[in-house]
């Protein structure tokens, strides 16, 4: 038997786990070379990666041989050096904010945006729990973000129409789950999951022998649910705080669609010296709304202090002029 592809389900230490839909769920583990390169990166594999693996005789389990070039990946940082890849080859990010207990601050939001913007992956704001807020609110939250040429929807697991939607909007992708605790994501993921007739989505995934259960599972505790074999739900616990070290200040500054759209504008189309003259800096300045213009001075001022990510306040700080300035 030669070479055949798979996609990387699930991380544990040195033991991976494997599907493709000829042949399911696989357990598999690396080639030798590629041993070596893991010792050198944090991982060199992610949830989401392509692979070429093949069976050994010896043992039943693959053996992973290649790996496809990523199309795209979605990373965080907290801390300098630790550049955190969560996922590869995505369609698209859900990004799931809780209307209530607890409610995703628009801040979180706002960093995830800003995350996925420079990948190319396209955003999709989910607003889950829908039913504890009053529905004119609800609308109100939603057409703010959609302004902005956000695709957003809202979900509530009492509303078996809106899982319905959601469940059409991620059909033949491969879709990150992302949030802060509380969101609500395992409730999503079990609902969609009983939703369809797909054995292999119900299916108790037991590739992991006794003997690899001491393999530790990797920190990115990343898993794919596959609903059929084209839709794909790739999930990552909740947090608190998500980190943005990764990112330039020129990619979040032109996260935000207003002050893209303002750039676009300009007719110096490499300057962006966010000068006196500037059409994005006039709009961040004028134009930008006070709690988003908030919401990117936290994100830049993070760059610097990145042990006080959840500040608030202006850039203005000890009589020193914090604006964004040159980029």
């Amino acid at each position: 038997m030669g070479k055949e592809k798979f996609i990387i389900a699930r991380i544990f230490g040195a033991y991976y786990e494997l599907y493709s839909k000829e042949k399911g769920y696989q357990r598999a583990v690396l080639k030798g070379k590629f041993r070596l390169k893991a010792s050198e990166e944090r991982h060199p594999f992610v949830v989401g990666d392509l692979v070429f693996a093949e069976p050994q005789t010896s043992s039943g389990e693959f053996v992973i041989m290649e790996k496809v070039e990523r199309r795209n990946a979605l990373t965080r940082k907290s801390d300098k050096g630790d550049n955190h890849v969560l996922a590869g080859n995505l369609d698209q990010v859900a990004i799931l904010a809780s209307c209530q207990d607890p409610e995703t601050k628009e801040g979180f939001i706002d960093r995830l945006f800003a995350t996925v913007s420079p990948t190319g992956i396209e955003p999709l704001l989910v607003f889950t729990k829908k039913d504890l807020i009053p529905s004119d609110y609800l609308k109100e939250k939603k057409e703010a973000y959609r302004k902005l040429g956000y695709h957003v929807l809202s979900i509530s697991l009492n509303d078996q129409k809106s899982l319905e939607e959601f469940r059409n909007v991620i059909q033949g992708k491969v879709t990150f789950l992302c949030g802060n605790s509380g969101v609500g994501k395992s409730s999503l993921l079990n609902a969609l999951t009983a939703m369809t007739e797909e054995s292999h989505a119900k299916q108790t995934v037991n590739t992991i022998s006794e003997t690899t259960k001491k393999g530790k599972h990797t920190t990115t505790n990343s898993f794919a649910l596959f609903l059929d074999p084209e839709t794909v739900l790739i999930d990552s616990p909740g947090v608190k705080e998500w980190g943005i070290l990764h990112l330039s200040r020129e990619e979040i500054f032109f996260s935000f669609p207003e002050l893209q759209i303002a750039k676009s504008a300009c007719e110096f189309e490499y300057c962006c010296d966010l000068g006196t003259s500037c059409l994005a800096m006039q709009c961040y300045e004028e134009k930008l709304e006070d709690q988003r213009r908030k919401s990117l001075d936290s994100m830049l001022e993070s760059l610097d202090k990145p042990h006080r990510t959840t500040r608030r306040d202006h850039w203005s700080e000890g009589g020193t002029d914090r604006r964004p300035g040159r980029l």
